[in-house]
């Protein structure tokens, strides 16, 4: 039996935090067999008693035996034909269930309070995002200072105060260089918002509120270390973050 048909077979003992943890588990299942229950919770944002929940709910003994199984069934599954449309909405569906679950109001508060705000983005779609996100706001008079290049925000760094805060959009969250320089956002009491895919990564670790999103690389081509990241979803967060400002602070 696979995993999925399980996941079907018990549905109804699941909760919709249960369906977010599958989520991740069943995207990077080759990965996570090979992990500890500890590196797996901390992945996954719950506590190894929480995966031992999860997959008693499942009718497995305990999370080992779980762990156990998705290995066997990542190694039986092989290569399966993607439907990337399916995958599309997956990942849009997903996005929004963690929407859903997410309380924006202190995130707008820090927009409405602050005395500048800052948005820097780490590549091509990225920046893609924060320029929709500055031009959402830009329709309530709210100015978004999109900074260019990790070349400015060292110097957006050297004055930014506790009275602003920062918006920093990466696809990895594990830039050393840029990590290592928001530091200093701590010792100023500086706030700065993450927004980045659903994973364990530095950056959403160190940031005083994360935004997440869903995403599927695209197996595009065979060439090695070539990646193929699309926003789609990203760009959903942007646009959520924007209206839930609206339905705070109502014109």
């Amino acid at each position: 039996m696979r995993i999925e048909e399980l996941i079907n077979q018990y549905s109804d003992q699941l909760s919709d935090n249960d369906y977010e943890l599958l989520s991740v588990i069943l995207k990077n299942k080759k990965i996570l067999s090979s992990l500890s229950s500890k590196e797996i919770s901390d992945i996954v944002y719950t506590s190894p008693a929480g995966l031992t929940r999860l997959a008693k709910k499942l009718h497995f003994n305990g999370f080992s035996e779980f762990k156990y199984f998705l290995k066997n069934d990542a190694d039986d599954s092989g290569p399966l034909e993607t439907n990337h449309l399916d995958t599309l909405i997956n990942d849009m569906n997903d996005t929004i269930k963690l929407l859903s679950q997410t309380n924006m109001k202190p995130i707008t508060k820090y927009i409405h309070d602050a005395k500048h705000i800052y948005l820097y983005g780490t590549g091509w779609g990225e920046r893609r995002a924060a320029d929709l996100m500055a031009r959402d706001f830009l329709a309530y008079n709210i100015l978004f200072y999109i900074i260019p290049s990790f070349t400015e925000l060292q110097w957006v760094l050297n004055d930014i105060s506790e009275d602003d805060v920062l918006f920093v959009i990466s696809f990895s969250g594990e830039n050393i260089q840029l990590n290592d320089s928001l530091k200093r956002l701590k010792l100023k009491n500086v706030p700065y918002i993450s927004i980045t895919p659903l994973s364990k990564n530095t950056l959403s670790s160190r940031a005083t509120y994360n935004l997440y999103y869903s995403t599927t690389n695209l197996e595009i081509s065979s060439t090695p270390d070539t990646e193929y990241n699309y926003f789609s979803s990203l760009e959903l967060v942007a646009d959520a973050l924007f209206r839930s400002y609206m339905d705070t602070y109502p014109k």
